[in-house]
C-alpha cells in the first residue's frame, strides 16, 4: 500500500513539473496599477496566463458605453525581462453590442510548443440586447487571431486563416466549441 501512496504521489508531482500553464488571479481593478496602457475606456476582463516560456496578461476592454458602432479590444501583453510589451491586439467592431463571456475561456498548451493557446468567448446582440445575433470564439495563437462563429440560423464560419492552424489545436477548439451552450 505504501508503494502504492508513493508512486501516486510521484505521478502527481512529475504532472505538476510538466504543466505548462498556469493561471493567476486578476481583476479589473488591478489593472489601475498595471505597468502598460490597454486599449478603450473601459476594462472588461482581465487574465494572467503564465507559460513555459512567459509571462502573460490578456486585456479585454470596451469603448464608453454607448458608443456605436460598439467596439471591444481583446489584447495581449507579455513579460520581456522587466517590461510588460503589447504582443497581439485584435479590434472587434459592431453595430449593436457586443457581450464577453468571462466565465466561458479556455487555456491550453494544444501543440506543446510551451506557450499558451487562449480562447475566449463573445456575442453580438441588437442595440436592445433583446436578441442575440451570433456567438463567436476568438483563439489567440501565436501572436495571431482566429476567430469561429455561429450566428443564429446554427450556420457555422471559421476566419479564413483558421484552416493554418496545427490539428492539435483545432481539436482542443473544437472540443471546447462543441460543449459550449451557445445560445443563452
Amino acid at each position: 500500500m505504501r508503494k502504492i501512496i508513493l508512486a501516486f504521489i510521484l505521478t502527481l508531482s512529475l504532472n505538476y513539473l510538466h504543466a505548462q500553464i498556469t493561471s493567476i488571479a486578476m481583476k479589473v481593478e488591478d489593472l489601475k496599477d498595471a505597468p502598460f496602457k490597454f486599449k478603450g475606456s473601459r476594462a472588461m476582463m482581465v487574465d494572467r496566463i503564465d507559460d513555459a516560456s512567459s509571462k502573460n496578461i490578456f486585456v479585454f476592454s470596451k469603448v464608453k458605453s454607448g458608443s456605436n458602432p460598439d467596439t471591444l479590444f481583446a489584447q495581449k501583453f507579455t513579460k520581456t525581462g522587466d517590461l510588460w510589451k503589447l504582443t497581439q491586439e485584435k479590434t472587434i467592431t459592431h453595430k449593436g453590442i457586443i457581450s464577453i463571456w468571462g466565465s466561458r475561456k479556455a487555456f491550453s498548451d494544444a501543440d506543446k510548443d510551451k506557450q499558451v493557446d487562449a480562447l475566449f468567448i463573445y456575442s453580438f446582440h441588437d442595440r436592445d440586447m433583446k436578441n442575440q445575433l451570433s456567438v463567436s470564439l476568438l483563439l489567440m495563437h501565436k501572436g495571431e487571431s482566429y476567430i469561429l462563429t455561429e450566428t443564429a440560423d446554427k450556420k457555422n464560419s471559421f476566419s479564413a486563416n483558421y484552416s493554418s492552424l496545427p490539428d492539435s489545436v483545432k481539436n482542443f477548439v473544437k472540443e471546447y466549441w462543441d460543449k459550449l451552450d451557445k445560445w443563452k
